[in-house]
């Protein structure tokens, strides 16, 4: 045999990790809305009361009391049940060098936050079932138009954000933190322009760090779910804590189980239980834009 039959006995250095491809890992929305805990039942429900006006009555001496009377609501919000699994067959984790189960568990675990954004984004724009009456008779009720702001046709402006703000003054939503998402486009947008990123507006950590962390008196928060399927526009959404309740029931934790009827391949997964609804719509503003 030729020295040149050397190459026949060249190893390689198998890698004994793995490179975790870029996902969304913690959950952005949950720690922003009222987190109830665990739910016994197949929903949970929200006690509303009205308002008692502002017209106070003028008592005629000894004459009858007069009253006022509140009005009373009930909102439903329904638990969903979702399996997360994974699964590695036996027999062939002797072969490999690096192994997934780990990591497994933490894709897992991400893949369920991002489940929980979406729940939780979802409550926050869309239908909140509604009753005002004994029997289980519940209306959708949508976000009125009058709190969505913006257009899918024009780019997000200063003047929109100051809108934005000014929704939760007038409807009286202003006496707690208020949140509101933003995506990497609406980042780009607010960071290029010099008058928002100016001393007068921000501080300069947002140059600084690339970030916003408190702007017209709102809490931002990343969340790229905002973006429409078509990447073509966005709807944020601005909420205050109490605007959205959720609750999460944990049905059989996050664990690697072997499957005897299956040749002892290695389940991997957990399965939850969550609801949401939206509490208030004067409390939530939509706003879309133009990405």
């Amino acid at each position: 045999m030729a020295y040149s039959s050397i190459d026949s006995v060249f190893v390689k250095q198998y890698a004994d990790t793995y490179v975790a491809l870029l996902e969304q890992k913690e959950s952005k929305l949950l720690s922003t809305v009222t987190n109830i805990g665990s739910v016994t039942g197949t929903s949970f429900t929200v006690n509303e009361m009205g308002t008692l006006g502002d017209v106070l009555a003028t008592p005629d001496r000894f004459g009858n009391t007069s009253y006022v009377d509140a009005s009373f609501a009930s909102r439903l919000a329904t638990m969903n049940d979702f399996s997360n699994f994974s699964r590695l067959a036996i027999q062939d984790l002797p072969k490999l060098k690096a192994n997934p189960q780990d990591q497994l568990l933490t894709r897992l675990h991400s893949k369920w936050n991002r489940k929980v954004d979406s729940v939780v984004y979802n409550a926050l724009i869309g239908n909140a079932p509604r009753k005002e009456v004994g029997a289980d008779t519940y209306t959708n009720v949508a976000l009125p138009a009058t709190q969505i702001l913006g257009t899918t046709t024009a780019p997000i402006t200063k003047k929109l954000l100051i809108d934005i703000r000014t929704k939760f003054t007038k409807n009286l939503a202003d006496d707690e933190e208020i949140y509101v998402t933003y995506n990497a486009d609406l980042l780009n947008a607010l960071l290029a322009d010099t008058t928002l990123t100016s001393a007068d507006y921000l501080a300069g950590q947002m140059l600084q760090r690339g970030e916003i962390s408190n702007f017209l008196g709102f809490n931002w928060v990343h969340y790229e779910g905002i973006t429409a399927a078509d990447g073509l526009s966005a709807t944020g959404v601005a909420y205050t804590k109490s605007a959205v309740e959720v609750g999460i029931n944990s049905i059989s934790p996050l664990k690697i189980v072997e499957v005897e009827t299956a040749n002892r391949f290695h389940s991997i997964g957990h399965i939850e239980s969550v609801g949401a609804v939206r509490t208030n719509e004067l409390k939530v503003v939509a706003f879309k834009f133009k990405i």
